[in-house]
């Protein structure tokens, strides 16, 4: 969205709200009208911090005024990544162990060439739970039932290949396939059953600690 087209937008919100020019500058504490003015006709660059005080003062989600869903299709961690850039973020994660006949299920993720545990990001409006369960569907097919958490895990210094950069906070389930078949999506280049003693090298740390949490019995870690 550029800018003439977010000054549009809040304009429009504005006047949905029922504001003139005036009465939204005196909420923003602007001296005048100018600024808003120039803001809604696209003259001004919108700072991060200024949208989310127009949103507070219009009284909507700073979705709606970036029209959100239409831009981004749903897609949280663009929407992020539209106003951070490649700027260190927190991201909530969740994963499973998925088990069979005494061998786990890892993934060969396409992005980087190496082995992990299926998951990934959630989604707004989204359990931990429910975005294991979603991740593990989309990348390997597979219809998984929740048997107990392992752990909550933290991957302080995670970069994608892309630049970008988090802080991850990853909760790992122990699963159980109760349908489907394995099938890879975009985001894997293998799926593969290994057991303990046959582990390929796990790229994350995350990862790495939820799996020896796992073969050593551990139930509910937090660390």
């Amino acid at each position: 969205m550029d800018k003439k087209e977010l000054g549009l937008k809040i304009k429009s919100i504005r006047k949905e709200k029922g504001l003139s020019q005036k009465e939204l500058a005196s909420l923003m504490g602007y001296k005048d009208v100018s600024t808003i003015a120039k803001i809604e006709t696209g003259v001004n660059d919108v700072t991060t911090e200024t949208l989310y005080k127009l949103a507070n003062y219009l009284s909507v989600d700073i979705r709606d005024i970036l029209n959100f869903n239409a831009i981004y299709n749903n897609d949280y961690v663009k929407y992020i990544r539209s106003m951070v850039g490649h700027n260190k973020i927190i991201m909530n994660a969740s994963g499973a162990i998925i088990e069979k006949d005494g061998k786990i299920l890892l993934q060969r993720r396409s992005d980087n060439g190496k082995w992990g545990l299926p998951g990934g990001i959630m989604e707004i409006d989204e359990t931990y739970h429910e975005g294991a369960i979603r991740e593990i569907k989309e990348e390997t097919g597979l219809d998984i039932k929740i048997d107990y958490l392992v752990g909550i895990y933290h991957n302080k210094n995670l970069e994608w290949p892309s630049g970008d950069k988090a802080h991850v906070i990853c909760a790992v389930f122990k699963a159980h396939i109760i349908s489907g078949t394995i099938q890879k999506d975009h985001e894997s280049l293998e799926l593969k059953f290994f057991a303990k003693d046959e582990l390929p090298p796990i790229a994350s740390i995350d990862h790495r600690n939820a799996i020896k949490d796992f073969f050593d019995g551990v139930k509910n870690n937090v660390i």
